[in-house]
């Protein structure tokens, strides 16, 4: 009886060393360029630059085919100059999120250290803080500049497409990157957000608004 509790416990302890050898964590940081998607256009949005940080695990089923996750802050958001009959316009949202993107990828052996990754997957994000501002400048008007909070309500009139987002964003991920013996990893990702992330309720007529993200992130696996 002995010997055969003796057994299944060392049994039991090699399974899980293995099992342990698969799996991994690290952390990330990088940058990327956000943007908005409008529909209809309302801001007439361009992209901006922003930042990612965070950690991930990940798994390997085999040499190959493995599962991530992150947890991630990260920034999105979009901004616009425009200038016409003597007025300026400059227009900057700055959203903040806690991001978590899960991820099946396949791993391609290049050579005896180098691998290239392919992954699709999704993610889910949590808006934590952020704000809109909108600088009217000219010559023939009175200048203004308009702060909201980004995830703030509002029905004034000249803030209702500068606030009034929701907090929950979602949507699907590819990615593509290379690592070096799976501990240095370098990938370019691209977040398609699929969320309609503007609450309308404070508008009349049919307005959605969605984020997209290309990010370049370097992370080590410990």
């Amino acid at each position: 009886m002995k010997k055969i509790i003796l057994t299944t416990v060392l049994a039991l302890g090699i399974a899980f060393s293995s099992n342990a050898q698969n799996l991994g964590y690290g952390i990330l940081l990088g940058g990327n360029v956000s943007g908005i998607t409008e529909s209809p256009d309302q801001l007439y949005l361009g992209s901006k630059f922003g930042f990612q940080i965070g950690g991930f695990a990940d798994y390997y089923f085999s040499d190959n085919v493995y599962l991530k996750a992150n947890l991630m802050f990260i920034t999105k958001g979009a901004r616009n100059e425009a200038t016409a009959l003597g007025v300026s316009i400059y227009t900057n949202i700055n959203p903040m999120y806690i991001q978590v993107p899960l991820i099946i990828g396949y791993s391609f052996n290049v050579n005896e250290d180098l691998n290239l990754n392919i992954n699709l997957g999704g993610y889910a994000a949590l808006g934590v803080a952020g704000k809109s501002t909108s600088e009217i400048k000219g010559d023939s008007i009175a200048n203004r500049n308009e702060v909201i909070n980004y995830f703030k309500e509002t029905t004034q009139q000249e803030l209702l497409y500068l606030g009034n987002n929701k907090r929950l964003d979602y949507g699907l991920r590819f990615g593509l990157g290379i690592d070096v013996n799976k501990l240095l990893f370098l990938s370019f990702d691209f977040d398609l957000g699929l969320a309609n992330v503007y609450n309308d309720k404070n508008v009349t007529d049919y307005y959605s608004k969605s984020n997209y993200t290309l990010g370049l992130t370097l992370g080590y696996r410990f």
